[in-house]
Order: C-alpha cells, then structure tokens, then sequence
C-alpha cells in the first residue's frame, strides 16, 4: 500500500469498532428515513449503493422493498455486510467502474468521497455515476464539506472528542487535503481526504450532465447548509 491508496486497507474491523465506538452509526434507521425522502421522485426502486461498507444503509433500504446492489472496495467491509446485513447484491468493485445498471438512484453516502490522489479520479466517479443511471433518476450524495473542516478543525491543534475516541489531524488548505487520525484504545486508524466545496461539487456535477442539484445540511432535506452542517446533494440526471 502507497500513501496515497490508504483505502485499500483502511476499512477492516477495527475501522468498525473505531466508527462504532464515536456512535458514528447509532442513527442508520433515522439516516435511512431521510435517504427514502430524498429519493422521492426518482423512477423506480433499483439503488446502487457506492461504498457500500458493511452494508448498513443498503440493508436498511433492502428491508424497505428496494432493490439495492452495494459495491465497495473492501473485502472485510462486503463480508461484515453478508454477515450483518443479507439480502442486497454486495460486489467488490472500484466505484469509478461500478455495474452497467441501469439504476433509479446511486447513493454515495458518510463521506465516502475524495479518497483518490488525483483529483480527476475523484470526477471520474461522478461521471460513471451519472452513466449508470436512468434519465431521471437520482445521486445522493453525503459528506464532510471543506467549510465545515474549517468550522470544527480551524487550527491544527483541534481536538475532536467523540465518545471514547479522539480525532486530530493536519490540513492542507492549499492542496484542499485533510489527513486525520483517530485513535481509540490501543487502535489508530490514519485517512487522507481531499476537501470540496458545495459550490466546487455542483460545478462538477453540473459538468458530468446532471439537469438538477439540489443542497441540503441533512439527509432529510431540512436543514440548510452552512459550515456547521455536513453537506448533502440530490442530483437528477
């Protein structure tokens, strides 16, 4: 593994326990609500889940009477899914080359975007995104967004305590990159992140094809963005 492929083996169990351990996935029902309001108007029930991890929403929507495919990079994180959360099609896949579809809606949702050293990487993803979804149908996107970075982790030495664990990083604010470690117990777990803005994202979006961007501050559509708030996206192709 490089530095700049971090994610190749970032997403194992102790990934699991860490995220668990801040509460990270304490509210996958109540994310799954806001996800199903979101996704209303979109053609049909195929959902493409992109790092799909341990299948958490993918299961949630499953239950639901979706039909969903999950693909994501990490073995251990497809068979926690398996095991945690049968029913969806779990494949192992790099999410700039994901199944032909075509799909009512992809999901990229907890921050699992900005991962690639190389920017272009990054926009790849949106436009096979794009590709394998019908006219009409919906991405859904989820993440940390570089101004709420800046909000919560202004100076370098920023602590971020959640639960037992405990976050403190580094960012490059010219390069756009925040490098982080949290630690909880005797486990540490290091990633790389590259930051974008709304506006940077929608351009993008916009770019790739897509007729309609709409911004959030939730998963339910209700609050507005702002550096206190992660940011959420609803695209229409």
């Amino acid at each position: 593994m490089t530095a700049g492929r971090w994610w190749e083996t970032f997403f194992d169990d102790d990934y699991v326990t860490v995220w668990s351990a801040a509460g990270s996935f304490e509210h996958t029902a109540e994310d799954a609500d806001g996800i199903e309001r979101l996704l209303q108007g979109a053609p049909g029930n195929q959902i493409l889940d992109v790092a799909c991890g341990f299948g958490r929403i993918a299961g949630q929507l499953h239950q639901r009477g979706y039909r969903v495919t999950g693909i994501d990079l990490s073995a251990d994180q497809l068979r926690l899914a398996g095991q945690r959360n049968p029913g969806p099609t779990y494949l192992h896949r790099d999410m700039r080359e994901p199944p032909a579809g075509p799909y009512d809606a992809v999901l990229n949702v907890y921050s699992s975007f900005g991962y690639f050293a190389h920017r272009s990487d990054d926009i790849a993803a949106l436009h096979a995104w794009y590709a394998v979804l019908r006219p009409g149908g919906v991405l859904l996107m989820d993440l940390f967004h570089r101004d709420a970075v800046a909000h919560a982790f202004g100076s370098d030495d920023a602590v971020i305590e959640r639960g037992p664990t405990r976050e403190t990083g580094v960012t490059d604010w010219v390069a756009g990159h925040r490098t982080a470690t949290i630690t909880y117990g005797d486990i540490s777990k290091t990633f790389r992140v590259r930051l974008y803005t709304a506006t940077e994202l929608v351009g993008e979006l916009a770019t790739a094809g897509f007729s309609a961007v709409d911004v959030y501050g939730d998963l339910h559509g209700t609050t507005r963005l702002s550096p206190a708030t992660r940011l959420v996206i609803r695209a229409t192709r």
